[in-house]
């Protein structure tokens, strides 16, 4: 989603050639609720043992599959969820972390044998205190159950806290919702994509002026950086670079299969950059 502005900006504009890390990638930034489901995946093999206190404590070939699994997990991905699909709390932490932006990945816990599921609770009692979920970790630290993920939601802090960056515009899921248009929530703060050729800005060719996050307002591009392509959205072969902002307008964060690019000022989806529109004009191919 990109506002257009008619007024000029002081800013300049800087070419990726001349400018090496004028597009340099982000700390993954919350982006727009990426959720990934994993499948049931343990192959873990064992009689059940009786007594939680034994399971757990037990330095047996039962128990150290689901750990090792589970530390596995938490440290490959940067923000994972343990959950639980019949639970009503864990769906609450989903929709919160869907608001937020953050990409996440979701093990659901009745989706496994009963016997794994046990055996991963197990676990958490061990590493964090209580085997409820959803059980929530952030780069390999445990944030909590819903409960706690509410409450640094209705602080603010929630953006910082996923992504371990600090953006100048952080708002609440709510207050997001409540400033933006559906439609535009569901693009800048979910991910979501238009309908090519739906855009009014897809055709739309400005010589003067510069193109704005639909969040926030920080000027992206200026007019001249807009070029015509087929592929059906708006596209920009550079971005504004300016000391006040602390360097590139427009951040990138590297997805599954992908670049995303996100609003450097209040982490708001942007689409996708794309290298394959070289022109002597545009020499690095860079298509936002």
């Amino acid at each position: 989603m990109i506002s257009g502005r008619s007024a000029p900006i002081a800013t300049k504009t800087a070419p990726r050639a001349s400018r090496p890390n004028a597009l340099a990638p982000t700390t993954p930034a919350p982006r727009q609720g990426f959720m990934k489901r994993v499948a049931p995946f343990l192959g873990f093999a064992g009689s059940a043992v009786a007594g939680a206190s034994t399971r757990r404590h037990a330095a047996s070939t039962e128990t150290s599959a689901p750990q090792q699994k589970v530390q596995e997990l938490v440290q490959e991905h940067s923000v994972i969820m343990f959950s639980k699909t019949t639970c009503p709390f864990c769906s609450r932490a989903k929709e919160v972390l869907k608001g937020s932006g953050s990409k996440f990945v979701v093990v659901e816990l009745d989706e496994l044998p009963p016997q794994e599921a046990a055996a991963m609770q197990d676990v958490f009692a061990d590493m964090t205190g209580a085997r409820t979920v959803p059980r929530i970790f952030v780069r390999g630290e445990c944030l909590g159950g819903c409960d706690d993920l509410l409450a640094i939601e209705q602080q603010g802090g929630l953006q910082k806290v996923l992504t371990g960056k600090s953006f100048q515009i952080q708002r609440s899921e709510a207050e997001w919702r409540a400033k933006l248009d559906p439609r535009s929530y569901r693009v800048l703060r979910q991910q979501g994509t238009e309908p090519p050729g739906s855009h009014q800005y897809d055709r739309f060719m400005p010589t003067k002026g510069h193109f704005a996050c639909g969040a926030c307002g920080l000027p992206l591009y200026s007019a001249s950086s807009k070029f015509r392509s087929n592929c059906g959205w708006p596209v920009f072969k550079t971005c504004y670079f300016s000391e006040e902002a602390g360097g590139c307008h427009v951040g990138t964060v590297q997805e599954f299969g992908g670049l995303e690019i996100v609003c450097n000022r209040c982490a708001s989806h942007l689409g996708h950059v794309f290298f394959d529109a070289y022109k002597p004009d545009n020499p690095n191919g860079e298509r936002h």
